[in-house]
């Protein structure tokens, strides 16, 4: 896995979108955390400002060449985000398409992107957002917002949690391409 960590960037979907362009679909896992984003993005291109001690990341990553991964890749990354935050002793859910919710309030979104080559991998790019330690307020939403810090009244890590995502993530990826069950 590469592993880069940003103070402040405009998009971590932006540096992993760059990072193919100049590079290719990657043998690993490559991820770009921010501690702050200014211009980060939902579906949709909706404009999402992101405070410091939540956990802004998106990881480029390999996939093989198969259309079903086009509908099922913000699911794995969702999922992935539920079965961590259930692991910290959170009733999270998926709110279909990519937002994960608790207790009716959204702690957590999900961008996927899929990038067609002509190989036989494609590449792909989750951007995924988790309220940890900060409960951002977004002007004009149509639902509220929470974080664990929140609902627990607990400071959380941020890094073990993103590091149980990507290895939950891992866990997914690998199970969906059939390789071990």
């Amino acid at each position: 896995m590469i592993y880069f960590v940003f103070p402040l960037v405009n998009s971590t979907q932006n540096l992993a979108f760059s990072y193919y362009e100049s590079f290719g679909v990657p043998e690993t896992f490559v991820v770009f955390r921010a501690l702050a984003q200014t211009k980060g993005y939902g579906r949709r291109g909706t404009p999402w400002k992101s405070a410091k001690g939540n956990l802004l990341f998106s990881v480029l990553f390999s996939i093989p060449a198969d259309w079903s991964y086009s509908s099922m890749l913000v699911k794995i990354g969702a999922n992935s985000v539920v079965k961590v935050l259930k692991d910290c002793g959170v009733s999270a859910y998926l709110k279909y398409p990519n937002d994960v919710f608790v207790q009716n309030k959204k702690i957590s979104g999900i961008l996927g992107n899929i990038f067609h080559t002509n190989d036989s991998l494609w590449g792909g790019i989750l951007g995924i957002g988790v309220n940890i330690n900060a409960t951002p307020e977004i002007q004009d939403a149509t639902y509220k917002t929470t974080s664990l810090k929140e609902l627990s009244g607990n400071t959380w890590d941020i890094e073990k949690i993103m590091k149980n995502i990507l290895q939950t993530l891992r866990q997914q990826l690998v199970l969906d391409k059939g390789e071990q069950k």
